[in-house]
């Protein structure tokens, strides 16, 4: 029996929640994390054009996870960081 799109981008969505759960408790890479520069975003929305933006602009590493707040974009170099707060903040 198939899934119908509803459930197959539903199953989809608790997925990806649970792998980002999984990463936020690895305590190596929440280290690594922590000597990047952060920027919060109050709301979710545009998350792909955010993402797109990152792929073609930042010069480093970046990463994104969710906070109670919005998401959280972590940048490895401060640039990259500044650069996206002043466009998406």
């Amino acid at each position: 029996m198939s899934s119908t799109p509803y459930e197959a981008r539903t199953s989809t969505l608790f997925k990806a929640m649970k792998a980002e759960q999984v990463l936020k408790g690895d305590i190596r890479l929440m280290e690594l994390l922590a000597s990047y520069h952060s920027v919060l975003i109050n709301n979710d929305i545009e998350f792909s054009e955010k993402l797109t933006w990152c792929l073609e602009n930042c010069q480093n590493k970046f990463r994104d996870l969710s906070a109670e707040e919005g998401r959280v974009w972590y940048f490895e170099n401060a640039e990259d960081a500044m650069m996206f707060a002043m466009k998406w903040s």
